[in-house]
């Protein structure tokens, strides 16, 4: 597949997330039920979750079977990639919390243990890959800086 193909196909994937996201928030916020926003969002929530995970390993295994043919050195990188992904959402998984507070009970809406790990390990599982990435950046820039300044 050519590099053209893949960014069409990355294109129509954001686009449909977004236009399936935004039809999913109008019919939310017009329903009749008092409790069908709430539900609904979380609902999109993970929906959205599952898309952009499959989206992740679709390509990523893509572009890892690519590497793979082309050059197999590199494929190492795309593994590391996926490994760390894994053990991310792992540690967040662990680290989540099945407190069910009564605040979360006042709305008269069902919530169990499962849901709360669920949307605790999503929170922590954002936070881990966004304090990956700035160490990344800090580490490529920090050495970008190293080799130009001596």
């Amino acid at each position: 597949m050519k590099a053209i193909n893949v960014r069409t196909a990355l294109i129509i994937l954001r686009v449909l997330i977004i236009a399936l996201g935004c039809m999913w928030v109008m019919s939310a916020i017009n329903s009749d039920d008092p409790n069908g926003p709430v539900e609904s969002l979380v609902s999109l929530n993970l929906y959205t979750g599952v898309v952009c995970v499959l989206a992740i390993l679709g390509f990523g295994l893509f572009h890892f079977a690519q590497k793979l043919v082309t050059n197999p050195k590199r494929a190492m990188g795309a593994l590391i990639g996926f490994a760390v992904f894994f053990v991310a959402g792992l540690i967040a998984w662990l680290m989540a919390d099945t407190t069910v507070t009564s605040a979360m009970l006042a709305s008269g809406a069902t919530v169990t243990e499962q849901d709360v790990k669920i949307a605790d390990a999503s929170i922590q599982f954002i936070y881990i890959l966004g304090l990956l990435a700035i160490g990344s950046i800090l580490v490529v820039e920090g050495k970008s800086l190293l080799k130009n300044w001596l």
